[in-house]
């Protein structure tokens, strides 16, 4: 597999979630099966800027498998529209930038500490993102 496999692959997944993609373990499987692949990348930092994203799909599932609550989907709703791929890399970390913002806004207005804390958590792979980003010499 190349990177713009990986990419189509991953881009297919994100899109198919909540519409072919239904169920938490379809997702995850399906997540899992595209990190296998994403292994035989050869180009070593391909490979690893598709692991990065990777953890994004984690967290996706970890926020699939994890009950439903006004606070956590709307949370979810921001990490997904901010982990949508395309433009530049100062596009993609003003994106992340504004959805760190607005997912910690929605988790201080949250109802009980567990929905805060996991909407918080969204915000860790917006930050490896941003890490990312800075680190990366450019795409």
């Amino acid at each position: 597999m190349d990177y713009g496999e990986f990419d189509v692959a991953r881009r297919r997944i994100v899109h198919a979630w909540g519409r072919e993609i239904t169920d938490p373990q379809m997702l995850a499987a399906a997540v899992d099966d595209l990190r296998v692949r994403a292994a035989t990348i050869a180009d070593e930092a391909a490979q690893a800027k598709a692991f990065r994203y990777l953890k994004i799909l984690d967290d996706l599932v970890v926020e699939a498998r994890t009950p439903e609550s006004e606070t956590v989907r709307r949370a979810s709703d921001v990490l997904l529209r901010a982990s949508i791929p395309g433009g530049t890399p100062a596009e993609q970390r003003a994106r992340a930038e504004a959805a760190i913002a607005e997912i910690t806004r929605i988790a201080y207005a949250a109802p009980t500490i567990g929905e805060r804390d996991a909407a918080l958590e969204m915000n860790e792979s917006l930050v490896e993102t941003i890490d990312a980003l800075d680190r990366s010499p450019g795409d």
